[in-house]
């Protein structure tokens, strides 16, 4: 895959032209040799729900799962990229009540 439009910024531009700042994918960002990833592999509620998702998709279960956390993630990320339809779920949302019967 080659580098996408010269004007575009950033590490991932700044390493597909060999730039100083820029990283190579993979490079450990911290000075004891780990990756965040590797540090807390889940701190990234994007991450997290991408996981949910395909576990839903596969028709895995996921009642053992807390619901409760992936429920704040989507909160989170929906509150990210579209406020006031966080809002209007966090409102509309009958998922708490749906968890308080479950087994």
């Amino acid at each position: 895959m080659g580098c996408r439009e010269s004007t575009l910024e950033g590490l991932d531009t700044a390493a597909c032209k060999s730039k100083h700042g820029g990283r190579p994918p993979g490079t450990p960002r911290r000075a004891g040799g780990e990756s965040v990833e590797q540090i807390q592999p889940d701190l990234d509620p994007v991450k997290r729900l991408h996981k949910f998702r395909n576990r839903i998709a596969h028709h895995e279960g996921i009642w053992h799962l807390p619901l409760e956390a992936r429920r704040d993630d989507i909160q989170t990320v929906l509150g990210f990229t579209a406020p006031a339809a966080a809002t209007w779920v966090a409102d509309a949302s009958r998922i708490d009540d749906v968890l308080a019967r479950r087994p």
